[in-house]
């Protein structure tokens, strides 16, 4: 008899990262998926509350682009790890998953890129970005976080990944651009209104044709004014943070980055 919980359990199987090579070569999307599977309710629930406070924070100085990168980057950075450490330590075999990866590079690249800003703790009260990345480093590398070794080693390769953001970023070197880039390009491959359609030349419908080439002009022209236009609000970003927008810039900016 098949149950519910058995076909979910199936699903799972299928979605998390294996720590055996031979099995992970079966299953090599489980690199990514791992990231976003979840099977316990509180580990999702603190997970995503974490994203959402650390996220904010992450882009009033950073845009959602990096903030996407930065979440795959921090979760393949984590699977790596745990992947090469279970090769080496036999008490690691079993499987990853879950967000934690992600969050924690998130946490950390938001630490280094705004070291002093302040945050609100419960029973704490005021306390800079800093020192709650050090804490956070602290406990998850004596793995005082959990009772699972092998998420612990996935933390490390988040704290990694995040880590190597903010020093970087600072400098001017954005490590997300690459990822973001084979993204656009894959998904303009998938485009076919971007594909350019085959047709013979008939010098009979030239005329007809003309028209199409002038709309084609302007819709050049608009994409480059957006562009510019993006190009803007994101300087301003990068000057003065992204709560120095205003509520019509914000909107503009998700919509000039949907449309390009």
């Amino acid at each position: 008899m098949i149950t519910n919980s058995s076909v979910a359990n199936t699903i799972i199987d299928w979605l998390v990262l294996p720590s055996g090579i031979n099995e992970f070569v079966c299953k090599p999307w489980t690199l990514l998926t791992y990231m976003i599977t979840h099977y316990d309710v509180w580990h999702v629930l603190f997970n995503m509350l974490t994203l959402y406070w650390m996220g904010t924070l992450f882009m009033y100085r950073c845009t959602p682009r990096q903030f996407m990168g930065l979440y795959i980057i921090g979760g393949l950075a984590g699977g790596i790890f745990y992947l090469a450490a279970a090769q080496v330590f036999p008490s690691l075999a079993g499987s990853l998953l879950g967000a934690s990866a992600s969050v924690i590079a998130l946490v950390i690249a938001t630490a280094v890129i705004m070291p002093d800003h302040e945050i609100g703790l419960l029973l704490i009260g005021m306390v800079k970005l800093k020192y709650v990345a050090i804490v956070a480093i602290v406990a998850f590398a004596l793995g005082l976080v959990g009772n699972n070794p092998g998420g612990h080693v996935a933390h490390i390769g988040g704290m990694f990944a995040g880590l190597a953001f903010g020093m970087l970023y600072i400098r001017g070197v954005d490590i997300t651009s690459p990822l973001n880039r084979s993204i656009d390009g894959i998904v303009n491959l998938f485009n076919r209104e971007g594909k350019p359609k085959k047709h013979k030349f008939n010098f009979k419908k030239a005329h007809k044709n003309a028209p199409k080439q002038e709309n084609s002009t302007n819709a050049v022209d608009e994409k480059e004014q957006a562009r510019e236009e993006l190009d803007r609000i994101l300087d301003k970003i990068r000057k003065s943070g992204y709560t120095s927008l205003t509520a019509d810039e914000k909107k503009r900016l998700f919509d000039t980055s949907s449309k390009l």
